[in-house]
This record gives structure tokens, sequence and C-alpha cells, in this order.
């Protein structure tokens, strides 16, 4: 009999420990959870003209005043994974050094939690910009990246929405069962260039010769698509789904094209939809924020609690009790880091946006001006000003006192920082170029300069060269126009010249590896090997010993094919 015993023992513990991890995850947690991130999705493309998620809206929650972190794709998404703004996680744009791993990081990502718990973690990404190598594959046991970046190459690949359909789909038929699963998808056809989209019963196709905003909205319906097949996968009614967006796309508004250098609504609001277990059908007009995804999900699934900067979407909030509505902050330090422009940060109440671009500061009433064309006047005395002014300031601040530090002094795709990133007082130079470019005739220089080159047109070259030539001779400190420039005069065979451009571009922080190869690969056409060695000994200690010695040996082989000795 004792013998007999001891089995069943055995059984009744692997059963009581069955029990204990379910209830860890709280009575009500989800055998699955979804989370679907579509790059670049404007919260105003939502509607009639994307049927799938018009749908799960309707049996979901949908938060009508969500706001992005960043309008970059990096930190908008390490924010969603850890629920921290930008200045307590460090990633503040798509060139930030690589998350620390391990017990380098004080913080987790919701794949490690998740997995954790006891689920089955996976992601699929469709862009280079979450690779691997940035650590947000950590906590998934499996994650299929984008394709990989093509060194030299600056146009950005990646896998269309019918292609990762079919990779989640096929991961879904191979997958274990009887375990929960955590799934991560991410969409990034909206994101430009924008492609023709065919269209289907439900949506209208598109053509090449559509504006760019007729074709933003295709690769919305695109995305759509997608996002259908993939519900259409899961048992709704066990099946948790959150559908949300890195940031939006500016259409031309305010004189930006696509995203990333202002904070405005076009590229800050951003749709949010969650829909399954737990979650009351209705409308959220609260404002919120990416960073309040990873504490709902955690509240939602029965995962540990955290510290964090967000806030459980489902709970009440401070405002429903008729107290101060909450603030949502965000920034973009990308014009800074790229052109040294003022840093940009916005405050929102949802109603009142303070839009500070360093020199000079704007608040809107969104309720009567949702596209913030039109600043109010009194905006220093405006009742709004001093409590989103004062949110800034506190946001501001907590870069410095995070601890974290991944970002400030270190290298990145632009150089090293030579101010820190918590010190927000632009330098006097964004004053004079702001004055005297008006805006973004800088960006849209360099642009139509990149353009040109991609369709080798030598007669727009020529035309777009002096005027490129004026930007970099007013702002000393900007890497980008001698970039650019050096990249058309190799385009026209002015090689020793464009070796001199990409020269005050590295001198001026451009520091990163393809520029260096750019560069050296420029001097072999010039046949300079005493400027190309000069180079490659200028380069040490700030590119990796690995990829000089692949450089070197490089141009050692093209100049020799020249007939020119490299010593």
């Amino acid at each position: 009999m004792a013998r007999l015993g001891r089995p069943l023992f055995f059984v009744a513990l692997v059963a009581a420990v069955a029990v204990l991890v379910l209830q860890s995850r709280g009575p009500a947690a989800p055998e699955v959870v979804v989370l679907i991130t579509v790059d670049t999705l404007r919260a105003d493309a939502v509607g009639e003209d994307t049927p799938a998620l018009l749908e799960l809206a309707s049996r979901g929650r949908t938060f009508s005043a969500a706001r992005t972190t960043v309008p970059l794709t990096l930190p908008a998404h390490v924010t969603v994974f850890t629920g921290l703004l930008p200045p307590r996680h460090g990633i503040r744009d798509n060139a930030s050094p690589p998350l620390p791993t391990g017990n380098d990081r004080p913080f987790p990502l919701l794949a490690e939690e998740f997995k954790n718990a006891g689920y089955q973690t996976a992601g699929f990404a469709a862009s280079p910009v979450l690779d691997p190598r940035y650590g947000l594959d950590s906590g998934f046991s499996r994650y299929e990246p984008g394709p990989s970046p093509q060194r030299g190459r600056p146009s950005v690949g990646y896998h269309p929405a019918e292609k990762q359909v079919e990779r989640v789909l096929a991961f879904l038929k191979r997958r274990p069962k009887g375990k929960p699963l955590f799934l991560w998808v991410h969409l990034f056809d909206p994101h430009a260039p924008y492609r023709p989209y065919d269209g289907d019963a439900k949506r209208a196709g598109t053509a090449q010769m559509d504006s760019d905003a007729e074709r933003y909205a295709g690769e919305v319906r695109r995305a759509d698509a997608a996002v259908a097949k993939l519900i259409q996968a899961f048992d709704q009614e066990t099946t948790l789904f959150v559908v949300t967006s890195d940031h939006g796309e500016s259409l031309g508004e305010h004189g930006e094209s696509t995203h990333g250098h202002l904070c405005f609504g076009a590229t800050m609001d951003v749709p949010l939809i969650v829909a399954g277990p737990g979650v009351a059908s209705g409308t959220d007009t609260r404002p919120c924020s990416l960073a309040d995804l990873a504490p709902t999900l955690r509240e939602l699934c029965g995962l540990d609690p955290r510290a964090t900067d967000g806030a459980d979407l489902l709970a009440p909030s401070a405002s429903d009790k008729g107290e101060t509505p909450r603030v949502i902050c965000g920034e973009s330090l990308y014009v800074y880091r790229l052109y040294h422009w003022a840093q940009q940060t916005v405050a929102f109440d949802g109603r009142y946006s303070l839009v500070d671009g360093g020199p000079t500061f704007s608040l809107f009433d969104r309720s009567k001006d949702p596209g913030e064309t039109t600043p109010l006047e009194n905006r220093d005395t405006h009742a709004a000003f001093a409590g989103l002014d004062s949110a800034l300031q506190r946001y501001r601040a907590s870069a410095s006192s995070s601890g974290t530090g991944l970002l400030a002094g270190a290298p990145t795709i632009y150089g090293s920082g030579r101010i820190p990133l918590s010190d927000f007082e632009p330098p006097a130079i964004n004053r004079k170029r702001r004055a005297a470019e008006d805006g973004f005739s800088v960006i849209s220089l360099i642009h139509r300069m990149r353009q040109a080159i991609a369709m080798r047109d030598p007669r727009l070259v020529e035309a777009l060269l002096p005027e490129l030539k004026k930007v970099e001779d007013l702002d000393k400190q900007n890497p980008a126009p001698a970039f650019e420039r050096g990249r058309a005069l190799r385009l026209r065979g002015s090689f020793s010249e464009a070796a001199d451009a990409l020269e005050i571009s590295w001198n001026r922080g451009y520091v990163f590896e393809d520029a260096l190869k750019l560069r050296l690969l420029t001097l072999v056409k010039a046949r300079e090997p005493i400027r190309a060695r000069a180079a490659l000994q200028k380069a040490k200690g700030r590119i990796p010993p690995a990829s000089l010695a692949q450089m070197e040996a490089e141009i050692r082989s093209g100049f020799a094919a020249a007939g020119i000795e490299f010593r």
C-alpha cells in the first residue's frame, strides 16, 4: 500500500502546484494575450476604413485620448514593454545603445514577466529598428525579427503585413498546446514609403499616382486586413487583445512629413483598444499613455506589480473623482541629436496641449482646435498653463534623477552627447538657425537631396548642392548637411571633395561604422591612401576593432586593384 501511495502523493502535489500557478495569474487571467503594435498608425486613421479595428473596438474598450511617449519606434516600444517613460528607461531615439541585460537592467520587460508567470512567449517584429541587438527580445522564447539591416543602405527593409501574418500563423500551428500564450505582433506597413494597396472586398485600394495621404490610408487598410486575419486565429472569448501604435504620422501638418521631429497630435496621438476577458466595452476619454499598458496587463493577467510611470487603465483615476486631470508628457530628442535643434517636449491634459520647442512654446485648446493650428494668445496667463508647464518640468527633471543614465554621454549613431540630456536649455545656435532657416527648410532640403541621390538625378543634385553648403556653413555643429553633400558629390564623381565633406561630417559627430566605411571607400575612389590610413587611425577607440580590421582589408583590396600601395 505504501508503494501505491507515493505516486498518488506526487500526482496530488503536481496538481496543487498547477492550481497555484493558475491562481498566481489571477482568477480571470486570460489564456492568450495578443499585443499588436501597428507602426505609424495615426489615431484618426481608425474608423470606417478599418473594419477589423472598428469591430474589435465595438466589443472592447477604446481609449480615445491615448498618447505615445516618443514619436519613434524603439523608445515607444520600450515604454510599452516596461511601463516607464523614456527618461526612466533611458532609450531616447532609434539609435540609442541597447538595453542592458540581466542584472545590469534595473527593470523587467513584459515578456520576461509573462515567461516567469508560466506563459509561452513569442514576438514577431517587422522592422530592423526592433532587431534583437537592441534588447527587446529578452523574455521571448521565440523572437522572429525583421530583415537584417543592410550595411551602407539608408532605406529600411521590413516584412510586409501579409508575410507577418503568415509567419505568425505558421508559429501558431506548430506551438505546443497546454500553456498560456503571450504573443506580440508588430506590423510596419503604414510607415513610409507608402506602397499602393490592391484592396479587398471591404477595403478600397490605392495607386502609385495617388497622393501621400491617400497611399498612407491604403497602407492603414492593408494593416487592418492583417489584423483581421490575426484576430480570426484566436478564440474570441478567451483571448485578450491589445491593439495600439508606437506613434502617428504627420502628413504635412506643421511642415512636418512622416514623424520623429515634432510633438504635435499628428504623431503623438495613437489608437488604443483593449478587448477580451475582464474588459468592459465602451470609450474612455481620459488622457493616457503607452506607459499605462504594462501596469494594465499586469493587473489583468495577475502578474506581480512593479514600479511604473503608468497607471492601470481599467482602474478609476483621480480625474474621475473630480481631482486635477492627469497630464501626459512626451518628447522627441531626434532633431536635437541629428540637427542640434532644440529638444521637443509636450504636455497634454485631455483638452489643452503645451508644445515646447525650446526657443518657442505654444498652448492649444484641442477641444476647439484639434489640429493645433492656432496657438492661444494668452498662453502664459491661461489657467491650464501652470499645470502643464509644471508637469513638463517634472518630466525633464526625471532624466537626471532616474539613475539609469543609459544615453547621456554615451556613443550613438549621432556621436557622443555633448550636452547632458537632463539639460534642456537649447544652444544659441538653435535660435540663429530657426530665424535664418525658418523651421523645417533644413530637414526638407536634406530629404530632397536624399531623394535626388536615390533617384540618381544629377540635375536635381547639382541644383541642391549650393543650398546644402549654405546650411552646412550656417551651423558648424550639424553633421547631417555635410554627410549628404558628401554622398551627392560621390554621385557626381567628385570623390576628393566628397571625402572632404564626409570628414567634416565625421568631425561634427557622425561617428558610426557606415559613415566611416563610406568615407574610406570614397578615399579609395579618390586614390588617397594616406588620408585613408589617417581616417582609420582616428577611428580607433570609437569603432569596434573587428569592424576596423574588416574595413582595412576591404580598402587594402580596393587600392591594390587600382595599383596603389596601401601602407
